[in-house]
C-alpha cells in the first residue's frame, strides 16, 4: 500500500468518496461505542490488512497517514475486481463487545451471518481458535444503506 490515488483523478475521487460512504455506513450500523474496523484482502503477494478505530467524527480524508484512509483505500480496491472482508468489533458503553462482518465487492457490502463472522474472526493464517473469545457476541450484520 505504498501508493494512494492522486487527488487529481476523478476516478480516484469517486472511489475514495464511495469508500468513505461505506465506512461511515458501517459506523452507523455498528451503533454507539468504540469501533475497531479491519479489512483483509487476498492479493497476488499474499494477504493485506488495514485497521482503524473510530471514536468520533470521521477524520479528514486527505490525510494519507490516517488509518481510516488506509481502510477506505483498501475498500476502494474492491471496485477493481478484488474482494475484501470488512469486520467491525464494537465496544459499547455497557462494556459489551459485538462483532459483525461484511464481504465487500465493487464497494458493495454483503452482510455476513453471525456464524460466518465467527469463522472469519477465529480462523486466520496465524491462528485457529476453536472457540470464540469470551465476552465477544457475534451478530448478523445488517444491510448497509
Amino acid at each position: 500500500m505504498n501508493e494512494f490515488p492522486t487527488s487529481g483523478s476523478d476516478f480516484a475521487r469517486t472511489l475514495a468518496r464511495r469508500s468513505m460512504i461505506l465506512v461511515r455506513a458501517v459506523g452507523r450500523a455498528a451503533g454507539e461505542g468504540l469501533h475497531h474496523l479491519t479489512v483483509v484482502q487476498a492479493t497476488l503477494d499474499g494477504v493485506a490488512e488495514a485497521q482503524c478505530i473510530i471514536t468520533g467524527p470521521v477524520p479528514n480524508e486527505d490525510d494519507a497517514n490516517d488509518p481510516l484512509v488506509h481502510v477506505a483505500y483498501m475498500l476502494a480496491g474492491t471496485a477493481m475486481g478484488v474482494s475484501a472482508m470488512l469486520a467491525a468489533r464494537t465496544l459499547d458503553p455497557q462494556g459489551e463487545v459485538r462483532f459483525m462482518s461484511w464481504m465487500v465487492r465493487d464497494l458493495v457490502a454483503y452482510p455476513a451471518t453471525a456464524e460466518q463472522s465467527v469463522m472469519a474472526y477465529c480462523i486466520s493464517e496465524d491462528r485457529d481458535l476453536t472457540d470464540p473469545l469470551p465476552g465477544v457476541t457475534f451478530v448478523d450484520a445488517p444491510v448497509l444503506a
